[in-house]
């Protein structure tokens, strides 16, 4: 049997949808990648755990992807079996001031339910493209806050597909990271929140959102901000300061709207996208002495 075939098979076995011919632009915001092999598309966290405990045994390491927001796929084709997590979408379910939401819930979604219950402290999260899994993973953050503040505790999938799970705290993090390690699963997360007045909080969020579609590229592919902010810095400042808004390599160009986004024009490819990092890092370190670091996840 070939190793497709046992792909295939163990995904049958788990009940998990399995397609092929797809490539990691389609399962990114960016919309750039080459090919993957594999794609399991699993609708609950029974049926991902078993697929990746049977993966585990037959010898592969699947690839988690959630809302592939803050993901860039590289040219080269995927052997791994690549996992979508984002039909793992229960919830919120609201439990007093907590709310439960499993990995695959849109952030969007999540942020506008708990204002409509009257709970507020994710208002920062109001357009953070992706899904829980991946912002939660990540430490996503924006406008003075970050998923740390809010998130208590999460359920996590080890590589063997075993199920745990942990209390969190803000010390836990830091920033854009997470105490998880780059085999854990997150697959479902619960938010300490506070109750408020729905009215104030949906004027808090609309403020927000205002704000995010005057300072961010609305309506443009991208993969959320590229690189980390520098201690007592902010890259997109740093970019903006050497001129670089419109910069492109091939259909891949730097935000004119925010120096710190790589936008598709609609044509880019995962090379240009990979290029025109590399060449913005490059310009910054060469002006400004900062060596930036990517935000962004790349599979090479």
């Amino acid at each position: 049997m070939s190793s497709g075939d046992a792909v295939r098979e163990i995904a049958d076995r788990a009940g998990v949808p399995v397609e092929t011919g797809r490539t990691m632009a389609d399962v990114t915001t960016l919309g750039v990648g080459g090919p993957i092999a594999h794609l399991l598309k699993p609708s609950s966290i029974e049926s991902l755990a078993r697929v990746v405990r049977e993966l585990a045994a037959a010898g592969h390491r699947p690839r988690m992807v959630g809302g592939g927001a803050n993901l860039v796929g590289g040219p080269a084709p995927i052997g791994d079996p690549v996992v979508l997590t984002r039909g793992i979408k229960h919830g919120p379910l609201f439990e007093g001031s907590r709310a439960r939401a499993g990995c695959g819930v849109v952030v969007k979604k999540l942020v506008r339910k708990c204002v409509e219950q009257g709970l507020g402290g994710l208002e920062f999260a109001e357009g953070i493209p992706g899904t829980v899994g991946g912002t939660v993973w990540m430490n996503a953050g924006s406008y003075g806050g970050q998923m740390s503040d809010v998130v208590r505790e999460v359920s996590l999938l080890d590589a063997r597909g075993t199920l745990t799970r942990r209390a969190v705290g803000p010390d836990d993090f830091s920033y854009r990271r997470s105490p998880f390690g780059p085999e854990d699963i997150i697959v479902e997360a619960v938010f300490e929140l506070t109750p408020g007045d729905p009215a104030a909080l949906a004027a808090r969020l609309e403020e927000i959102a205002g704000r995010r579609l005057a300072s961010q590229p609305p309506g443009e592919r991208s993969a959320g901000c590229v690189f980390k902010n520098p201690p007592g810095d902010s890259a997109g400042r740093l970019i903006d300061a050497l001129g670089l808004k419109g910069l492109a390599v091939g259909g891949a160009s730097v935000s004119d709207v925010h120096g710190n986004f790589i936008v598709n024009r609609g044509d880019a490819t995962a090379q240009d996208v990979l290029d025109l990092i590399e060449l913005i890092k490059r310009r910054v370190r060469e002006k400004s002495g900062v060596t930036l670091e990517e935000e962004v996840i790349v599979w090479r």
